[in-house]
């Protein structure tokens, strides 16, 4: 997968930064041991010293000497590591502990390309994508649910102040029990709901987890595929919205509607479907209105492959602005 300039950039800078706290932190470490025993530091000057001898043991066949030097060196370490464990330290020796062991932070192991180069390349790559939203990411907490009406709709069977309840709630435990085949979910309902709060909750939820998350309101998403289809930027955006294990798509319907935004749109959604990644999707769109304006292929795939969460109530927005009138 070909990655923005950017995203390898940012990628990069987080090895070099884990690399150089684990080095900093050993040398941290090996100077305060060693200003309390003394020791410490004369086997790390034998064990170096022993280096050249080693060297030369082995390039003139002396097997012997060689077995001799390697016993030192390994009774040097196990005494190093019982001082170090006398003083409280849990460490056997100053070597740095990377976070990656197998590529030493370094992003590659023989040549090839770590897991861990990886992972930080397609976290990056999500970062990226959902900065193209402005908006701030939010919680669940934060939902003020005393905006909806607590009287009983003779259609829901409950109070809309309930029934958000329960979509908050569901909301927020198909969040903290995240899992990349999770079903996929369609938020509806008018304006001013809470359907973009409760994908925001969602999108901070299940990226603070460590899951790779990409959120944006549809409309910036479609712009940036469309200008690396187009040559106007680099990237493989398409690829990252499909690998990444969560998507959340926030007002779908509000982009501008062409035969590239629906295709894109198509081939996003029923490739995530068919890998059984889960997708969130915020629409003000009746499944009615997602049939004719997006035509009966792609809403068959939202219909069928989503669970539908009906948002109820007036507009918040609205309410908070006549509020804030007096």
């Amino acid at each position: 997968m070909a990655y923005d300039e950017k995203v390898v950039h940012a990628a990069k800078a987080r090895l070099e930064k884990r690399r150089r706290e684990a080095e900093r932190t050993a040398t941290q470490l090996r100077e305060q041991m060693c200003a309390q025993m003394p020791r410490l530091q004369e086997i790390e000057y034998e064990k170096a010293s022993a280096l050249p001898e080693l060297t030369h043991a082995i390039l003139t066949g002396e097997m012997e000497r060689v077995e001799d030097i390697r016993e030192h060196n390994l009774a040097l370490q196990r005494e190093m590591a019982d001082i170090l464990h006398a003083l409280g330290c849990d460490r056997d020796n100053f070597e740095p502990v990377y976070t990656c062991q197998k590529c030493g932070d370094t992003g590659y192991v023989a040549g090839a390309v770590c897991d861990c180069y990886r992972q930080l390349l397609r976290e990056e790559a999500c970062r990226h994508l959902s900065g193209l939203s402005a908006m701030r990411l939010t919680d669940f907490d934060s939902m003020r649910l005393d905006y909806y009406e607590d009287r009983v709709d003779p259609k829901l069977g409950v109070s809309p102040r309930q029934h958000m309840k329960d979509i908050v709630d569901y909301c927020r435990e198909y969040t903290s029990c995240f899992a990349p085949d999770n079903d996929s979910l369609l938020l509806q309902g008018a304006t001013g709901l809470g359907k973009t709060h409760l994908c925001l909750a969602m999108a901070r939820g299940v990226a603070e987890q460590g899951f790779g998350v990409i959120y944006g309101s549809v409309g910036p998403l479609i712009r940036q595929l469309e200008a690396e289809h187009f040559g106007r930027a680099t990237g493989d955006s398409e690829s990252q919205l499909i690998a990444c294990d969560l998507l959340v798509l926030d007002d779908l319907g509000m982009e501008f509607d062409t035969p590239f935004s629906r295709a894109s749109l198509y081939n996003v959604l029923n490739a995530r479907l068919l890998e059984g990644k889960p997708t969130v999707i915020s629409t003000n769109l009746s499944h009615t209105a997602l049939k004719e304006r997006y035509g009966d292929q792609l809403a068959s795939r939202i219909g069928g492959g989503f669970v539908p969460l009906l948002c109820v109530g007036k507009d918040i927005r609205e309410l908070k602005r006549r509020q804030s009138m007096g």
